[in-house]
């Protein structure tokens, strides 16, 4: 079954690498006989890349659509709608534009057939479900390197990636090597923070930034290992210059890290299966080369299989399966001998990624396990109209959040379009200060205001019920004689701490945006797991900075 997978994939994901290669290095130009509207990625290159602007090309593109899907450009504008709608948090559209794409493709109507028939047991009734970040975490105690992959239409792959970021820190890991950053950026490792030139089309999008500003905040050294040089292919071989980037991305993550330190332990963030530790007739892939290269094989992690698409029909039987087991976080699964499923020639791991869910109109992945909150935008400091919380306007605005002390070029922390007459959905921040500006679709900054963000604490009693169970109690559990003590604790350290049991009641120290994200919490994470009796939540003075509600 791995292999089956495997196999296909490979050789479909060669194909989309090659679209976007051919996209991005490609000028575009009238061909001789037959006009084509110009290249999108040159559209993107010119209003996001120099100008910081994500609504102009939208629009600019979507006007032209009929154009674009009349010629040879089709896929590779389809393939760009894609990442736009993602990179501006639409991704409800984002998935419908990939859908098109994906119909476009020659191989797709084989994989449908291929993955058509649903499956009645699962294949991983024997295996042991586990969280993911805790297992990747395991791993890397005894792995040097870790290869991890993303679909580049699928932004929460990068989201997961940041998550692993402190734990993999914590276990050693000191370099992170991304196939998307430019060699030319040489200030980033010290400017620690992204900006549009810092490299490809894919890091402009605001959740790739994040994972990019995350790891330069923990400590991570960022080394870029894309080829960078010219290749054309000769007609005998298409795949020669495939092959070219494949053994030079490899010899990249040596000469750079390895070769002077060859004791470090990599985190690498690569594009589909350039990760497979496999050699076709065709194709040696990169993690394949670096095998060779240094005789180190990488733990391969792969997020693209057991991911959701826009159509089921672009799923594989598995992912339709466990989709409706409410697994609510990325999990990976355990076998009785202790590897994961996904193990085979060419990986070693596959993370099963929920569908996703929407609150306050954004997917709720974007909480980044709990980093950002979901924060308001004040339609009337922005001068939008607004009816019944809803855009009243003839034309759609784009909300961005940047850092305030942040260079006008960086990737914005988050931003939302806004279309008429469609709920205005919240922005999702970490704490912070921030510019929240809007831009209307030819590009004008029409206005802004300062935000910032902060964790509130607050205090939580509760009475524990017949049926509470210790087992299940919140993770980090310490135990005081009295109240006081623990207080005195938190007040010191200033961090979130959870109480045990004194006697029949429990206390809490919780960090949330207000009181009513408080009492969320309380409900899904604790009461939810367990058995609460009763629960009074107090705003906790030494910490509190908002007004009481």
């Amino acid at each position: 079954m791995y292999k089956t997978i495997i196999l296909f994939t490979a050789s479909f994901f060669v194909l989309l690498s090659s679209l976007s290669i051919s996209a991005q290095d490609n000028s575009g130009e009238n061909g001789p006989t037959q006009p084509m509207p110009p290249n999108p990625y040159q559209t993107l290159k010119k209003y996001i890349k120099e100008q910081n602007n994500y609504i102009t090309p939208i629009f600019e593109l979507e006007n032209a659509k009929k154009e674009y899907l009349a010629s040879p450009l089709k896929g590779i504008y389809l393939d760009y709608m894609t990442y736009l709608q993602g990179m501006v948090g639409n991704y409800r559209e984002m998935y419908r534009y990939e859908e098109d794409f994906l119909k476009s493709l020659p191989i797709t109507e084989n994989s449908r057939i291929q993955n058509s028939t649903d499956i009645k047991i699962s294949p991983l009734k024997d295996h042991k479900e586990i969280d993911a970040v805790k297992a990747i975490e395991k791993v890397a105690e005894t792995e040097q390197v870790i290869m991890i992959n993303e679909e580049h239409r699928t932004p929460h792959h990068r989201a997961f990636t940041t998550q692993l970021l402190q734990g993999l820190y914590n276990k050693g890991f000191r370099y992170l090597a991304i196939e998307a950053l430019y060699s030319t950026d040489n200030e980033l490792n010290k400017r620690r923070y992204p900006i549009q030139k810092t490299g490809s089309i894919y890091i402009s999008d605001p959740v790739f930034g994040d994972m990019i500003r995350t790891a330069l905040q923990i400590g991570y050294k960022l080394v870029p290992y894309e080829f960078e040089g010219k290749c054309i292919p000769k007609p005998p071989n298409p795949f020669e210059c495939n092959q070219k980037r494949e053994k030079e991305q490899a010899q990249n993550i040596y000469d750079r890290i390895l070769k002077n330190d060859p004791k470090a332990k990599i985190l690498v963030h690569a594009g589909r299966d350039h990760i497979a530790k496999v050699a076709t007739p065709e194709l040696t892939m990169m993690a394949k080369h670096f095998e060779e290269i240094t005789k180190i094989t990488p733990f391969s992690i792969d997020q693209m299989r057991l991911s959701e698409r826009h159509d089921p029909a672009d799923e594989i039987p598995l992912y339709r399966y466990l989709a409706k087991q409410n697994l609510r976080n990325p999990t990976v699964f355990e076998t009785p001998g202790g590897e994961y499923f996904g193990k085979s020639e060419s990986h070693d791991m596959f993370v099963f990624h929920p569908r996703m869910k929407y609150e306050n109109g954004r997917p709720t992945w974007l909480e980044m396990d709990g980093e950002r909150r979901s924060t308001v935008i004040d339609p009337a400091k922005l001068k939008l109209n607004v009816l019944d919380q809803k855009l009243d306007d003839k034309e759609s605005f784009l909300v961005q959040a940047f850092y305030l002390d942040e260079s006008p070029d960086a990737i914005p922390i988050d931003q939302v379009l806004i279309s008429p007459n469609e709920q205005i959905p919240a922005l999702m921040l970490p704490i912070g200060n921030f510019k929240i500006r809007t831009m209307n679709e030819s590009g004008e900054i029409t206005a802004e205001y300062t935000e910032k963000v902060q964790n509130n604490y607050f205090i939580v009693f509760y009475s524990l019920g017949k049926n509470w169970d210790s087992s299940k109690a919140p993770n980090e559990q310490l135990y005081f004689k009295d109240h006081s003590q623990h207080l005195s604790k938190l007040r010191k350290e200033k961090r979130i701490s959870i109480g045990g049991r004194y006697g029949e009641k429990g206390l809490l120290i919780l960090k949330a945006l207000d009181l009513a994200e408080a009492e969320k919490r309380i409900n899904e994470d604790i009461a939810m797991k367990n058995d609460l009796f009763s629960v009074e939540i107090y705003p906790f003075a030494p910490f509190y900075n908002g007004s009481i509600k």
